[in-house]
């Protein structure tokens, strides 16, 4: 997100500020920036409103590529010296401001966010230091099982991380072309625009082919970018007598055109788009028309682009882009709510902060760097990267010993006993055995997990990765085995079944059983298709329906345990309207396993948190003295489940529905944390010591419904 002032061809008088600028100043580009960074800010703060605001970076891409390519042109490198040179120039325009904001978002953090979040987000802020935020990003976040945890204060760092690549390489590439086009005798102009044409090229077909296969690592990737910066790349390419400031109709015309792209791609694109793609050639070619058509026609929109509060945003871009998201994070946790007029408090502190950043530290700052005889851009990069991985180390390394002071979930459990007493413990809270039952307004001295442990508190079947993925489109399906006994058991289902395993598996201890687990991650095995967000998945989740029918009837499996939660419509269906054609699937379904002659147990969906909570250990460790603000009503929570629904119409002996969700809720209300215990491990998934503790109930339940001596001792 640049604000590089590098000169370009004059602009005639009538398109310039009348205030001082660079000769080459080019207002319609600052609109560009003023465009970009408004995109992206009202996006983050209304998404549901103007759900293409993402492309704001895209259009940032397109800048850089032109601003850049323009300086190497004018200037290009000949030796490493003069490369080193180039870096050091960013190093002093860029860094002081990043460098600011992330050491602030990390005392923000201290001061503001619950412990749960730190030691993650320590981690980010060492990758935004050192600017590989983005790679770490398509590493660990665009795993459906992450996506209740909560973003942090420098995840939009992973387009300042691309842009930072993009000039580590650049002027390299640059210097190479130039340099060959110089030892064949070869025109420069040429060169470049074959080289950057071929990068162009192949840049946005592996942008395509990447976001088909796995659209949340492209979304991130440096690779997937390459032609964005390309595009703008090119336009500088062409020449200055090309892209020269231009009064006729027809520039007037192009730069309309290329403004409409832009703000077809910001109103009409949604989060749910398979990004960046081919789609991203709508905001990317227009901005490079823009750029290229540099009209200054009367009429044109650099007209309304040279207006004072557009120069004033596009002027500060860089630190409004900077400050606007870690305010949007870290400042709801020290509200109650937060409502729009808080929103328009955050986009006049980001205002403010951008002012007063552009001009103490992206321009005096620098400027001190340049005179200082102690203070050089290599001497500065390497202190400021030391402080703040050294602040941010230290940070990370006192959450990390925290949590291990806490990871003794027996020990802590026996601690929670101790507390409240064997009759109040656990899901025995909401029962009337208890002396003082569980309600709203019941707090805990200790919890087990504790917050900062419940988000690892995983069933094995997350370590053994025995879930089929939506990154393979459910084609490669792990089937994992536990337990040697004779009677064979099925664990079938999405995330919602894989959550039951620590309590299937004390069954299957206890009565011999082997579970073998047919687990996928949110595709609901119903042998129908569902409405993911590509063609692939949607088929690779159907057929997995089938395939686990023929592994059950090959098998011969004496019970079959399944359970789902139905949280991606039917094709050709909404959410609201899935639930008639998903039970009827079920039904299909759930007959073909009991003609196998196996015995099959359904296992209610439990109640789901999500509907008004981001993630449960946050909330809890956020809220340790009210409790009642992790807790909601179950008409809320518990959600439709179709196979329940399935076992109801179809009415057969073998096939059967158990329903644990009192051990979670009572007279209305359900909770998060139950008798000491935590429940969950993030917005909706049991965590492992709380399954276990229901293992009992469970077995007894599902021997009550089944009467079968052969599956139960």
């Amino acid at each position: 997100m640049t604000l590089i002032q590098e000169k370009q061809t004059p602009t005639p008088p009538q398109a310039q500020r009348a205030s001082a600028k660079p000769s080459g100043f080019r207002a319609d580009i600052q609109g560009l920036r003023a465009l970009a960074v408004t995109a992206v800010v009202l996006y983050h703060l209304w998404p549901n409103r103007l759900g293409g605001g993402y492309v704001g970076v895209d259009v940032f891409f397109v800048i850089s590529g032109f601003l850049i390519t323009s300086h190497l042109i004018s200037k290009p490198p000949r030796r490493l010296k003069d490369i080193g040179s180039f870096w050091m120039r960013r190093v002093k325009r860029l860094l002081p401001a990043s460098f600011l904001v992330i050491i602030a978002s990390v005392v923000g953090i201290w001061l503001l966010a619950p412990s749960t979040l730190w030691k993650d987000w320590l981690q980010q802020a060492l990758a935004a230091t050192f600017y590989f935020q983005n790679w770490f990003l398509a590493a660990n976040k665009v795993d459906y099982l992450a996506e209740a945890d909560a973003p942090s204060p420098f995840q939009h760092f992973w387009s300042l991380s691309v842009e930072e690549q993009f000039y580590f390489v650049w002027p390299v590439l640059i210097a190479a072309a130039i340099m060959l086009a110089l030892r064949f005798g070869l025109a420069q102009r040429k060169m470049l625009l074959s080289v950057l044409g071929a990068v162009f090229a192949a840049g946005l077909l592996y942008s395509v082919v990447s976001t088909i296969e796995d659209s949340g690592v492209a979304y991130f990737s440096t690779f997937t970018r390459g032609w964005e910066f390309a595009a703008g790349a090119l336009v500088a390419a062409l020449g200055p007598a090309i892209f020269r400031a231009k009064s006729d109709v027809l520039s007037m015309l192009a730069a309309w055109v290329g403004l409409a792209a832009i703000g077809f791609s910001v109103l009409f694109f949604t989060p749910e788009m398979l990004f960046p793609g081919y789609i991203a050639l709508l905001p990317v070619l227009g901005t490079a028309l823009m750029i290229l058509a540099n009209s200054s026609h009367a009429y044109s929109p650099t007209r309304i682009f040279s207006l004072k509060p557009v120069q004033f945003i596009g002027d500060n871009s860089y630190a409004i882009y900077l400050w606007h998201w870690p305010l949007l994070v870290l400042l709801p946790f020290a509200m109650e709510h937060f409502y729009w007029y808080q929103k328009f408090g955050v986009v006049a502190l980001t205002l403010l902060l951008a002012a007063l950043t552009q001009k103490l530290v992206e321009v005096r700052f620098r400027k001190f760097i340049d005179s200082s005889a102690y203070l050089s851009a290599p001497r500065f990069l390497v202190a400021g990267s030391l402080v703040l991985a050294i602040t941010a180390g230290g940070f990370y390394q006192y959450s990390s010993v925290q949590i291990e002071r806490s990871s003794d979930i027996p020990a802590a459990m026996a601690k929670v006993e101790g507390e409240v007493g064997a009759s109040c413990f656990g899901s025995k809270a909401l029962t009337s055995g208890c002396d003082n039952v569980q309600d709203e307004a019941t707090s805990y001295k200790d919890l087990a997990p504790a917050p900062v442990v419940a988000k690892t508190d995983k069933p094995e079947v997350y370590a053994d990765d025995c879930f089929a993925s939506q990154s393979t489109d459910f084609q490669k399906r792990p089937v994992c085995s536990y337990g040697k006994g004779k009677v064979k058991v099925a664990l079938v289902g999405n995330s919602h079944a894989g959550q039951w395993f620590p309590a299937v598996e004390q069954l299957a201890e206890k009565n011999d059983w082997q579970v073998d687990t047919y687990v996928a991650s949110r595709c609901a095995i119903m042998a129908e298709e569902q409405k993911f967000n590509t063609d692939d998945k949607s088929e690779g989740c159907e057929q997995m329906g089938d395939w686990v029918t023929e592994q059950i009837r090959d098998k011969d499996y004496d019970l079959v345990i399944s359970s789902n939660r139905q949280s991606v419509p039917v094709q050709g269906h909404s959410m609201e309207d899935s639930l008639a054609p998903a039970r009827e699937a079920y039904e299909k379904l759930l007959t073909q396993w009991s003609d196998t002659g196996a015995e099959v147990v359904v296992i209610k969906d439990t109640p789901w948190p999500g509907t008004t909570l981001d993630n449960v250990p946050d909330c809890v460790a956020q809220n340790r003295g009210d409790l009642e603000e992790c807790s909601g009503s179950a008409e809320k929570w518990i959600p439709a489940d179709p196979q329940v629904d399935a076992v109801n119409a179809l009415d057969e002996p073998g096939v059967v529905a158990v329903d644990m969700n009192d051990q979670l809720c009572r007279d209305g209300q359900c909770y998060s944390v139950v008798g000491g215990l935590l429940a969950y491990w993030d917005h909706s998934h049991l965590t492992e010591t709380f399954a276990q503790s229901l293992s009992p109930k469970l077995g007894k339940r599902m021997e009550a419904e089944l009467d079968s001596e052969k599956l139960f001792k």
